[in-house]
């Protein structure tokens, strides 16, 4: 996974529930080096939530949420 809250990437195991409640947006690949090469290829640059634009901002928080029975936490 990528968290755009944190700007870096993290690595979870199959299986294992998520516990944070950062920003973020899944990844399928296996390691942190494939995460920054996907994250890339699908949102450029930006390695901050800000700096996403914000058709790729709901983007991240549409995604975010069909994997997690909570809803994304509010950008301020």
């Amino acid at each position: 996974m990528y968290y755009f809250s944190h700007g870096l990437p993290h690595v979870f195991e199959a299986g294992k529930e998520l516990s944070c409640t950062a920003t973020w947006t899944p990844f399928r690949v296996a390691s942190a080096e494939e995460i920054l090469e996907a994250m890339e290829a699908a949102y450029g640059s930006a390695q901050l939530f800000e700096e996403l634009s914000l058709p790729q901002q709901l983007e991240v928080l549409e995604i975010r949420d069909t994997w997690t029975e909570k809803p994304a936490p509010q950008q301020t």
